[in-house]
């Protein structure tokens, strides 16, 4: 691949990390809400997951920026 389409990848994925972490502040509960409705575990889970994600995201994106610096 040529670096100007890595470098795409890179920020299409850090959009997604981006995108993931803006979902998931609009779609999830707060944590208050969810324990009067005895949720406060899977909340706790499913924040995790996300932060997972959105890690991932970002380490792909920076692995793909160092691939286009080393060419």
């Amino acid at each position: 691949m040529n670096r100007i389409a890595i470098l795409l990848a890179a920020i299409v994925t850090f959009g997604i990390a981006a995108a993931n972490l803006l979902l998931a502040q609009n779609l999830i509960l707060p944590l208050s809400v969810m324990k009067e409705r005895a949720g406060g575990m899977p909340w706790y889970l499913t924040w995790a997951m996300v932060w997972v994600s959105v890690f991932c995201c970002v380490a792909l994106g920076g692995f793909l920026v160092a691939a286009a610096r080393k060419k």
